[in-house]
């Protein structure tokens, strides 16, 4: 297995809105426009300064949930890792795993929470998922189009340099979410998990695979929603934010997906209807 950073090195850092609730939303952050190859290069080169970067990282993905949901309390987690990104997974070609899932549990335990639900899309739909299998403090999981192949591809050279410090097979063993998950105990006991994709997102079929293999070894329990739209891997979040913000109300308050939304085609597997397609 990998070494992992030790512990005291990882950070770990975000907003924490505190209200006095029992109840945590942890939501992990996707990926920033404005972060692309161009962006890893200059920071490769030195030209962007860490202080600019890591400011870039307290602009919040699903803040506003915060605002809507106003008795819970919730922990926006950072990925600043690898100095740009590391899906919380891994930091300049080092696994961070352990040490993060450490870090996750010390929180939820030091503010006494008893039900921990974890959010995210896209890569922050890969920590959500992935700590949601191995804490044991997690009581739900919502994955948004998470992108379990890891797509570094969209900053370069530089990028994978920074990610995975030119180790092929560091990179190789990080984007196998299957592989990965074998090194670290799964729980799937009292948890529940929910998870949005679409037929064109990039990251659909990874996500059907690992659910089956998680139901068949695990018998977890799951519910996997699909839109059926020609909608790729943005749009699936940014064109039905009341869809989304609807399931995330129903995921938090332990609400059936309601039969007019959603057609159940068996296994958990829901289909998106077209109410629920016009809920934009």
């Amino acid at each position: 297995m990998s070494k992992e950073v030790n512990e005291i090195a990882i950070r770990f850092e975000g907003k924490h809105i505190k209200r006095g609730s029992d109840t945590l939303i942890v939501v992990f952050q996707g990926a920033f426009t404005k972060f692309n190859e161009e962006y890893a290069n200059k920071i490769v080169a030195g030209t962007v300064s860490p202080e600019f970067i890591q400011d870039t990282h307290t602009y919040y993905h699903f803040h506003k949930l915060s605002e809507q949901i106003t008795q819970l309390d919730f922990f926006f987690i950072e990925d600043y890792y690898s100095q740009l990104y590391g899906w919380y997974m891994f930091d300049n070609g080092e696994l961070i795993i352990r040490s993060f899932n450490d870090k996750l549990s010390q929180f939820i335990c030091k503010h006494n929470y008893k039900e921990v639900v974890l959010i995210g899309s896209s890569k922050g739909g890969v920590g959500s998922t992935l700590y949601g299998l191995i804490n044991p403090y997690v009581t739900k999981v919502f994955g948004m189009v998470p992108d379990l192949r890891i797509s570094t591809a969209p900053y370069g050279e530089s990028g994978r340099k920074l990610f995975f410090n030119n180790d092929a097979n560091f990179e190789k063993k990080v984007k196998d979410f299957q592989g990965l998950l074998s090194s670290y105990p799964v729980t799937v006991e009292n948890k529940k998990f929910y998870f949005y994709t679409g037929m064109r997102d990039y990251g659909f079929q990874q996500l059907v695979e690992l659910n089956k293999y998680l139901y068949r070894k695990y018998g977890y329990d799951s519910h996997l929603i699909i839109m059926p739209t020609p909608d790729a891997h943005g749009p699936l979040i940014k064109e039905h934010a009341n869809l989304i913000n609807h399931i995330i109300h129903d995921v938090i308050n332990d609400i059936p997906l309601e039969n007019e939304l959603f057609l159940e085609l068996g296994g958990n597997i829901y289909l998106s209807t077209y109410p629920a397609i016009g809920k934009k």
